[in-house]
């Protein structure tokens, strides 16, 4: 489901905290949609019928996540060290000392653990409980409203603050006093992944007993006094100065409103606590559950390419028919054509024929004459043949060698000479053939 809308509640004993943000198409800004009421504020009253009357002010949404936090006094912490070791190791460990852990029985209180990886790679966790009683009017107050579905966090407001200082990127380690209701307040101590401590300070202390207490926590955690500083001026310490960058200057400051420490856990990549009676849980990176929506990316964009392919494919055979149509048509408008261009080539050579045949035939009249003057009396041709320049002459005579030694007499024809065998019939007569070239005379190649 995606989260439009997200609404960050601070409910203390005599007033409520609200602060409402709305996502847009690029970034978040403050507004609570479809209430008539100002996007953030103050609800003076007593609890908690100051949180009934604002979730009645709004109708229960989907998209829509609800983070409530409660003053330091209202629950109980503990912190434990562990070493080196994976979150899930951490939170089996933790889980395994809660019997000892906490003062109260399981069965009489809310809990959850709140887990930090330290920059040496040390696990801090804080075991956050509450007695039952205390909590479940504040999730009845939900469900009878229709914003039990809705509501995503419930803790003390110290973890909010601290996902603010994170989102914010203050300087860290810090240590930081809290007053939010008064008199009582609260020493938290911060990492960039969370936080690592709170103690509450005792409205009975003394202020030496108070200095004294804060100051073996900073030597417990390795902190000089000058990381100590008051959310508020009257805390009686160096006051927090202005965000180093104000990632969120579209929201009022924690000073002004609480409910943005409430909404902060939203914007920043600290772990969820939520004390409504389900089991804790941590955040674990596991590798099928980036696998599989990849895979069902992959398998979305493979199956809308194989569509747009099979649409490319048939775009392409549609086309290719439509072409191969258009070439049997061209192919029979050129069928007559080709008719006509064979039939050019055939006029083309026997125009040539015809031109070298005029061109040869007032020589081949004098050939021929020459011929009929040379050769002897009863010499008959019966066939001639003429290739280009090259005269074939087959008939019969008396003496052939007497027809080749005329003819070579003569200036018009060379090469003269018998082909093939001479044959003598019984009358005594030759049958022959003899080639002549012409001279002077040019051929067409």
């Amino acid at each position: 489901m995606v989260i439009k809308e997200l609404v960050g509640i601070y409910l203390e004993k005599d007033a409520l905290h609200y602060c409402g943000a709305v996502r847009t198409v690029s970034s978040w800004q403050m507004a609570i949609p479809g209430a008539s009421m100002d996007p953030s504020g103050v609800i003076p009253g007593l609890a908690p019928a100051t949180l009934r009357d604002l979730l009645q002010r709004f109708s229960p949404k989907p998209g829509r996540r609800i983070f409530l936090a409660l003053p330091r006094s209202r629950f109980f912490i503990r912190d434990i060290q562990l070493p080196p070791v994976p979150m899930e190791d951490a939170l089996m460990s933790v889980q395994s000392l809660l019997p000892v852990t906490c003062h109260l029985p399981l069965d009489d209180i809310f809990h959850d653990i709140c887990f930090c990886r330290m920059p040496d790679g040390r696990v801090n966790a804080l075991v956050i409980y509450a007695l039952r009683r205390e909590i479940l009017p504040v999730l009845d107050i939900f469900r009878e409203t229709g914003h039990e579905k809705s509501l995503a966090g419930l803790f003390p407001i110290s973890l909010g603050i601290g996902a603010w200082l994170s989102h914010q990127q203050y300087a860290m380690p810090m240590a930081l006093v809290i007053s939010r209701e008064k008199p009582s307040s609260e020493l938290a101590i911060y990492h960039q992944t969370g936080c690592v401590y709170s103690m509450a300070l005792q409205n009975v202390w003394t202020a030496g007993e108070a200095a004294s207490g804060i100051e073996s926590v900073l030597a417990k955690f390795h902190l000089p006094a000058a990381s100590l500083y008051g959310l508020e001026r009257s805390d009686g310490c160096l006051p927090l100065p202005d965000p180093p960058q104000n990632r969120l200057s579209w929201l009022p400051s924690i000073q002004q409103n609480s409910g943005v420490a409430a909404l902060s856990p939203a914007f920043s990549g600290h772990q969820r606590i939520f004390l409504n009676g389900s089991p804790p849980r941590i955040r674990v990176l596991r590798p099928w559950k980036l696998f599989v929506p990849a895979l069902c990316v992959l398998s979305v964009f493979l199956a809308v390419w194989t569509v747009s392919l099979n649409h490319a494919v048939g775009r392409g055979k549609q086309l290719v028919s439509e072409m191969k149509d258009e070439v049997q048509q061209l192919q029979q408008k050129f069928r007559p054509l080709e008719k006509v261009r064979d039939a050019l080539k055939k006029t083309e050579s026997l125009s040539a024929d015809i031109d070298d045949f005029i061109r040869l035939r007032p020589r081949l009249f004098s050939c021929f004459n020459e011929i009929a003057r040379l050769v002897p009396e009863g010499t008959w041709f019966s066939r001639a043949n003429l290739q280009g320049a090259e005269l074939t002459l087959q008939g019969q005579s008396r003496d052939a060698l007497k027809i080749v030694e005329s003819l070579r007499t003569s200036p018009l024809f060379e090469q003269v000479k018998l082909s093939g065998s001479v044959s003598r019939a019984q009358s005594g007569v030759e049958q022959f053939s003899l080639t002549l070239r012409l001279k002077d005379v040019e051929v067409n190649p």
